[in-house]
């Protein structure tokens, strides 16, 4: 369902965010938006785009975007956390404001595990924060455990917790690390930084590197590029992965997306599959929804696929975008989704129509 047209009977509402108003307080809740929906006067669910008040972004680059079960969103920027709750009150992470409990503003991945335990990646190491507690890890305090203080990636699967740097990668299994790096990747792994981990439901570890793809099956290492998935794979940069709930492989690349299906097949997802003018351009995250739906972020916007079709999101369609760059995207239930760019964020919230 393509989001223009909720509004073929009628368009409710649109109207600038006031955030963008120098008139309007710092932290004010811009309640405006582009809204399309039902007919006037009815009370059935809408959708209302607004662009979140910059004033709650310790910085208007926003790389990730996620939710707990409490209704609670996180946004990680590049400097620093924010966290909002269900009732719109939001709090500020910085280094300064933490007093150096989060080492680095510089924020590059997030992820809740089971717990509702925030894991954050930085470029000063791998944080958690757990009620209310900072924890961190780097290369010296895990004892190498943590090949790089850079962190690239995070796949947060069962008990493990996956971690990808710019110098290979590891896993933490409750207080025990093993490490891929030096010696344990040389010649198996295309390049040292790892931008992206996923597993899949057989435990099978893909691992994205700029040099190409590998498949981590036990002892197992396998590569995979453009030439050995006979074109499937659009470009050997490899920029995000996700698995979706059939157990395919959606891998981003810096030149477009593919999908390898669980049959062992590639499928390269050009223009003619709904992509259009985003087909070829750089992969900046994939995300999925609880409806089984995937997101793909693009350098241009962002791509919506649920029920074999596409919905792109551009500055064309969407007036609030107002960047050609697209970080990441969280979709939730009822239509919610959450687009971080490099210039903010812009939400479609599902609510009412009021008489």
């Amino acid at each position: 369902m393509i989001f223009l047209r909720l509004q073929q009977r009628s368009l409710l509402r649109i109207g600038l965010w006031a955030g963008l108003l120098a008139s309007i307080p710092v932290c004010a809740v811009a309640q405006s938006g582009y809204e399309y929906g039902s007919e006037s006067g009815s009370k059935s669910p809408t959708l209302r785009w607004t662009l979140m008040d910059l004033g709650r972004l310790p910085s208007p680059e926003v790389v990730a975007v996620t939710r707990d079960d409490f209704g609670n969103v996180y946004y990680a920027t590049r400097g620093g956390l924010t966290t909002e709750d269900r009732a719109g009150n939001f709090r500020i992470f910085t280094k300064a404001l933490t007093r150096g409990d989060l080492a680095s503003d510089s924020l590059t991945c997030l992820g809740l595990d089971r717990y509702r335990d925030l894991w954050i990646g930085t470029c000063a190491g791998l944080q958690v924060f757990s009620n209310g507690i900072w924890k961190r890890f780097t290369r010296e305090t895990t004892h190498d455990g943590l090949p790089d203080d850079g962190v690239l990636a995070l796949a947060l699967y069962r008990e493990e917790r996956w971690v990808g740097t710019r110098n290979g990668f590891a896993v933490l299994r409750g207080s025990a690390w093993t490490t891929y790096t030096g010696d344990k990747i040389a010649g198996r792994l295309p390049h040292p930084a790892v931008a992206a981990i996923a597993v899949d439901s057989s435990g099978d570890k893909w691992i994205g590197t700029l040099g190409g793809l590998i498949r981590l099956s036990g002892a197992v290492w396998t590569r995979f590029t453009p030439e050995t998935t006979d074109g499937g794979l659009p470009h050997h940069g490899i920029t995000a992965l996700y698995v979706d709930a059939t157990n395919a492989l959606w891998v981003g690349t810096q030149a477009g997306v593919a999908r390898r299906n669980p049959n062992g097949t590639w499928m390269r997802l050009g223009a003619g599959s709904g992509l259009g003018s985003l087909a070829n351009e750089r992969v900046t995250s994939i995300t999925g929804g609880p409806d089984g739906e995937v997101w793909v972020s693009l350098r241009g916007g962002a791509a919506h696929f649920h029920d074999g079709n596409w919905e792109l999101y551009t500055r064309e369609n969407v007036p609030g975008l107002l960047t050609l760059y697209v970080n990441y995207v969280y979709g939730g239930a009822a239509g919610e989704a959450r687009i971080a760019t490099q210039k903010g964020v812009i939400s479609r919230l599902p609510g009412e129509v009021k008489e």
